[in-house]
């Protein structure tokens, strides 16, 4: 069993990026080619240690938006998307801990994304913001779409179908206010 979580691990730091940085995410995501080529527990365990850092980032990247953003709707719905995601990371962590793993956090880390947005305000953030949480999205969907029929187990397909229902619904609605907004 040791080894086994041990050969999770190795896979796990030799395949996946340390930090969820979004900056700069290409259109070919290649955490998502990485995790194609794992299978069973492996893959389940690697996919919760990608996602969960991840979504802890972006709900550090909405507390920030919600001090700094001009737009009321976008203030709300940083709200109710801080309480949905920190739900759902918890249940992440619990399958996770199920499977006899853990995860790297990033709650309450000042990732550079998160510093990128505290140096800026009103318009500029919010555009800044969008950008850092539409990319999010596109990579979690990425995940999420592979997780749902690539898993063995119903509850992270159930997990990865939610994430994907959830986070394309709110790309289209971010990048539908940026544009009646901005342009």
């Amino acid at each position: 069993m040791r080894i086994q979580h041990a050969v999770a691990l190795f896979m796990l730091l030799v395949f996946l990026p340390v930090s969820a940085s979004f900056a700069g995410m290409s259109a070919s995501d290649p955490t998502v080619a990485k995790l194609s080529m794992l299978h069973g527990k492996a893959f389940d365990v690697a996919y919760l240690q990608a996602i969960i850092p991840s979504d802890d980032e972006a709900v550090e990247m909405a507390m920030t938006a919600t001090l700094y953003a001009d737009h009321s709707a976008l203030l709300h719905w940083n709200q109710d998307y801080t309480e949905r995601e920190h739900a759902q990371i918890k249940h992440m962590v619990n399958v996770l801990e199920q499977l006899g793993a853990r995860a790297t956090r990033n709650e309450g880390v000042a990732t550079p994304s998160v510093k990128a947005l505290r140096s800026v305000r009103g318009a500029a953030l919010e555009r800044k913001y969008v950008a850092l949480m539409t990319a999010h999205f596109d990579h979690t969907v990425a995940l999420s779409k592979l997780a749902a029929s690539h898993s063995d187990r119903a509850d992270i397909r159930s997990i990865a179908a939610g994430v994907v229902a959830a986070d394309s619904k709110d790309a289209a609605r971010l990048r539908g206010w940026v544009t009646a907004w901005y342009h």
